[in-house]
């Protein structure tokens, strides 16, 4: 087998595009048009495949960014490499590709988070090449997933009794769904800004949300859903569709007549439109590391009655789907040890490394 690894230039899109849609998971963030979508952010995307005989067989869209001053960079590859990559023919001319474009920008290190599921063999792997497990992850480890092969009742009947019963009752009262668009992302924001206090975490900025709609909505991909009550919108739902996956993208809410449960209604909406654009899964797009480790050991889904992070997220989620998924986590390998050791510092860094991120993506605005 002759394989060699490749840049692929603009006039191949629709070919990078056809190869990362036949990943049998969500593979948007590594389409070409996530990559776009972080340029304007001020992030650069490189997109390194393999080919043998002239076909993609692996690949991953690595996004580079300069930290503060310009002096380094960060390297990152969200949801990837996809395809054949574990190859032995064919990971190493990949990585030594990945590698040479990061060190060429004078990253502190470079990031794979692989959509594959959580296996010790990988990490095997992966540390054969000088990666080391990562504590910290800009993607879920944990999710839940909704199967959407099947028909819309048997959808419904794999919920939670309580879940279908609040889809009907917020219904039943009056709450209302209905696709949102453009003008109303400044209304999402300030939820975001709401739920982001009650959450404990740090939404992006409206320019953000805004350069999303302009890259993903026009193309269908990308549908923003609204729920009202007496005209008052008390929830919104981001979800994106591509390669035949949707995901949970961003979900912002009020809080006011949660009695109501209009977040049910609003998310069966959702599911209900992925399965309309063909998808087959609807990822819930992340639930406490804990959950997937714990079903991950064969000890089956922890009940608690803990509120905080994900876990009340969680017990909303749970209600959807049974079908929960671990993946391997994020792996590092790094150029410069101290700048690592500073970004990675629990102290610098308080949360996880996505508050950098969220703060790079602030400064390309």
């Amino acid at each position: 087998m002759s394989v060699q690894a490749v840049c692929i230039t603009a006039d191949r899109r629709e070919e990078w595009n056809t190869f990362v849609a036949q990943e049998p998971s969500f593979a948007l963030l590594q389409s070409w048009e996530w990559g776009e979508f972080k340029e304007k952010l001020g992030w650069k995307a490189f997109r390194i495949a393999v080919e043998e005989q002239g076909q993609i067989v692996a690949g991953a869209q690595m996004l580079v960014r300069p930290v503060p001053l310009g002096l380094a960079s960060v390297a990152y590859v969200p949801r990837g490499p996809l395809g054949n990559w574990l190859d032995e023919e064919i990971r190493p001319p990949l990585l030594s590709e990945l590698q040479r474009v990061a060190r060429h920008h004078r990253a502190v290190f470079l990031r794979f988070e692989p959509p594959l599921l959580n296996d010790p063999t990988i990490g095997r792997i992966l540390e054969q090449h000088r990666f080391r497990a990562s504590a910290y992850t800009n993607q879920p480890c944990a999710t839940i997933i909704v199967d959407l092969a099947q028909g819309l009742d048997d959808i419904l009947a794999h919920m939670r009794r309580s879940t279908r019963y609040s889809i009907r009752y917020a219904a039943k009262q009056g709450v209302t769904v209905q696709a949102g668009d453009v003008e109303d992302l400044e209304v999402f924001c300030r939820l975001m800004q709401i739920t982001g206090r009650r959450g404990g975490f740090r939404p992006r900025a409206l320019n953000y949300y805004r350069h999303q709609w302009e890259t993903f909505a026009p193309l269908g991909w990308l549908r923003l859903f609204v729920a009202s009550y007496q005209g008052k919108i008390l929830a919104m739902n981001v979800s994106t569709a591509f390669g035949g996956h949707a995901i949970y993208l961003h979900g912002a809410s009020s809080g006011e007549y949660s009695n109501l449960t209009p977040n049910h209604l609003l998310l069966w909406e959702a599911i209900q439109w992925a399965k309309a654009q063909n998808c087959r899964t609807y990822d819930l797009w992340g639930i406490p590391d804990e959950v997937a480790q714990a079903v991950y050991k064969g000890q089956g889904a922890p009940v608690s009655d803990r509120t905080d992070g994900l876990w009340g997220v969680y017990r909303f989620k749970s209600g959807f789907s049974k079908d929960i998924v671990c993946y391997v986590g994020a792996y590092d390998q790094i150029y410069s040890p101290l700048l690592y050791a500073l970004i990675t510092n629990k102290v610098f860094n308080r949360d996880r490394l996505d508050r950098i991120a969220v703060w790079m993506d602030l400064q390309g605005q």
